[in-house]
C-alpha cells in the first residue's frame, strides 16, 4: 500500500510538515514522487518511520536517529 504525506501523517499521528522536514534532512525519503509532485511512501518507508518514532519516544535526537538508521549493521 502507498501513502501520501497527508495520509501517512494522519496514520502516524504526526504533521505532514514533519514528514517533509524528515525528507529535507535526509532522514526519511519518500519511495517515489508521482507525476504531480506528491511524495509517495511505501511499506519500507512506513517501517522506517516506525523506527524513527520509536527512537524519538526514547529521546534520541534526529541526528542520532539518522546515524542509527544509516549504520551498516542495523537490523
Amino acid at each position: 500500500m502507498e501513502y501520501t504525506v497527508q495520509k501517512l501523517g494522519r496514520m502516524a499521528g504526526i504533521s505532514p510538515r514533519t514528514l517533509r522536514y524528515y525528507d529535507e534532512i535526509g532522514l526519511l525519503k519518500p519511495g517515489r514522487i508521482n507525476s504531480s509532485g506528491y511524495r509517495i511512501y511505501g511499506e519500507s518507508e512506513v517501517n522506517q518511520l516506525q523506527q524513527i518514532l520509536f527512537y524519538r519516544e526514547l529521546g534520541v535526537s534526529l541526528e542520532g536517529i539518522k546515524d542509527i538508521i544509516n549504520a551498516p549493521n542495523v537490523d
